[in-house]
């Protein structure tokens, strides 16, 4: 089949045509390795046939690098994106990078995509939860050639490096300790319905209820939104039920210090009248009383990981960027009674 050859061919012209990414494209015409002799050999080839010449000021193809590094967020405070931002500032500052943190509040934000991407020449971005699963970001930094780096995220972008944990492993094993401590009434906070882990966690805790042989009450799942004010709505929800459950699992420790909040108000006493466990093992988890059971996951080493794929470490030879997941940890506190006896 013959190919037009268009007026003013461009990286994606010729990512298309050869078949491969344009991060490919973009290594190749930047003499980085990683990239296959063949695919190099057949990227070289279009780009002659398509007359495509790399200009200097073309975003991801320009020769030197900007050593400007992006961290894309959706909301710079709690401790999550803390601990993200610690790890990849330390990963920055070791390798003479300079960090510029972009906050996305709202989803698909083209505009403002496109002014970010064309005013600075990023080196690679890493995205956060749950801008790693928007596709108008993810889209925008394939058009231009950004090198990124995924945490967390539930769209497939076979293109993009990928860290994470076993969300669903890790809310299946939580919700089979509290099973195990002797209780049968376990109710569950949801999450942010916008982050792909919510429903991971979900499921983690509906599996587990199934696999313990459990009825999943449809009053004991609560939504939540990863805040504080959702855990206390989460917690009055519970509280104000006739059948009151023993144990409340809540999607991240946020939830869980409001759940713990208005339990205290309403003098209930935790963990003898209600367990209560959460999922990050955020600084608030220890410092609460009484201290949290929690998931930990490694939130600073994944962010680490993450900046070292883009740096060319966690990539195979072929360019293909790798996934990598990290392990979890329940963290068995004084927030969770053992009622077996009981």
């Amino acid at each position: 089949m013959a190919y037009i050859k268009p007026k003013n061919a461009t990286m994606s012209d010729v990512a298309r045509l050869a078949g491969v990414s344009m991060k490919t494209v973009s290594r190749v015409f930047n003499n980085e390795k990683y990239v296959s002799k063949d695919k190099r050999d057949k990227i070289l080839a279009v780009a002659d046939e398509l007359n495509f010449r790399p200009s200097l000021q073309a975003r991801g193809l320009a020769g030197a690098k900007s050593h400007i590094f992006g961290l894309f967020v959706d909301d710079p405070s709690g401790d999550y994106i803390s601990k993200v931002l610690r790890s990849i500032l330390n990963q920055c500052e070791a390798a003479g990078y300079h960090l510029v943190v972009e906050v996305l509040k709202e989803r698909g934000n083209e505009a403002k995509l496109r002014q970010v991407l064309n005013s600075i020449k990023f080196d690679g971005v890493v995205l956060s939860p749950p801008i790693c699963d928007d596709t108008v970001v993810l889209n925008a930094l394939r058009t231009s050639g950004v090198p990124t780096a995924r945490i967390g995220p539930g769209v497939p972008a076979d293109d993009m490096g990928k860290v994470a944990i076993d969300e669903f492993q890790a809310a299946f094993e939580m919700t089979e300790y509290l099973i195990s401590m002797g209780h049968k009434k376990i109710a569950f906070v949801k999450g942010d319905p916008n982050h792909a882990c919510s429903l991971d966690r979900e499921r983690g805790y509906v599996r587990a209820m199934q696999a313990g042989g459990l009825r999943v009450q449809h009053d004991y799942m609560v939504a939540g939104m990863f805040s504080y004010a959702s855990g206390r709505a989460a917690a009055n929800a519970l509280l104000d039920l006739e059948d009151r459950p023993t144990a409340v699992f809540a999607s991240n420790d946020e939830m869980a210090a409001g759940l713990l909040a208005v339990a205290r108000e309403r003098g209930v006493d935790v963990p003898n009248e209600l367990s209560v466990a959460g999922f990050d093992d955020d600084a608030i988890a220890t410092t609460i009383s009484p201290a949290l059971t929690t998931v930990r996951q490694p939130v600073e080493g994944m962010a680490a990981a993450a900046f070292e794929m883009i740096m060319g470490e966690g990539v195979d030879e072929e360019g293909h960027e790798m996934s990598s997941v990290h392990p979890f940890e329940i963290c068995v506190r004084d927030s969770v009674a053992d009622i077996r006896n009981r």
